[in-house]
């Protein structure tokens, strides 16, 4: 019933993690990930979602390890977490 992004599990991961977000009514989701340099690395989500708890995963294995930071934004609010690739 709220906006809320829940850490990624597992994290530390390799190479696949789960992002578990929530969206209190029906808008459009964008939900990207960014190196720590701020460069756009891969976008997991750029649609309109109904309401309610949803999931993606995250496969990096095309990436290096390191910290990548997701920006989770729909409806004026905008949430980030880190995300850690351990290989």
């Amino acid at each position: 019933d709220v906006f809320a992004l829940h850490q990624n599990y597992p994290n530390p991961f390799n190479p696949i993690t789960t992002i578990e977000f929530g969206i209190p009514e029906d808008n459009h989701v964008d939900l990207r990930v960014f190196d720590m340099n701020g460069r756009l690395i891969e976008v997991l989500v750029n649609q309109d979602l109904s309401e309610g708890l949803h999931q993606v995963q995250w496969n990096a294995s095309a990436h290096s390890s390191g910290i990548y930071m997701l920006k989770f934004e729909s409806a004026d609010q905008i949430k980030t977490q880190k995300l850690v690739l351990v290989k």
